[in-house]
């Protein structure tokens, strides 16, 4: 059971490595913009003050780390989203 839990962790790291490679090849082939992951950092940290949603996250007070708290809710993300895979989909698959 253990090691199901640590597959789905790789599942949800790899499914989110690959869709920040897909997102980087959009950049360079039709330059398409990059996610901006600073501004779901700067969404989480106003989380501790209770505030869930805003006009415009843009205009929030910025928070001086909000890019590493982003990046790192945005794989936290894809690691959830990869044990709820494993959990709906059983050990077979």
């Amino acid at each position: 059971m253990f090691d199901h839990f640590w597959r789905a962790v790789a599942i949800g790291i790899g499914a989110t490595a690959l869709m920040d490679l897909w997102a980087i090849f959009l950049n360079m082939v039709f330059a398409q913009p990059r996610p901006n992951w600073g501004l779901v950092g700067r969404w989480v940290w106003h989380l501790s003050d209770g505030k869930v949603f805003h006009d415009d996250i843009g205009e929030a007070a910025p928070y001086a780390h909000e890019s590493a708290l982003g990046w790192a809710f945005h794989y936290f993300v894809g690691i959830v989203y990869g044990i709820i895979l494993a959990v709906l989909a059983g050990a077979a698959w």
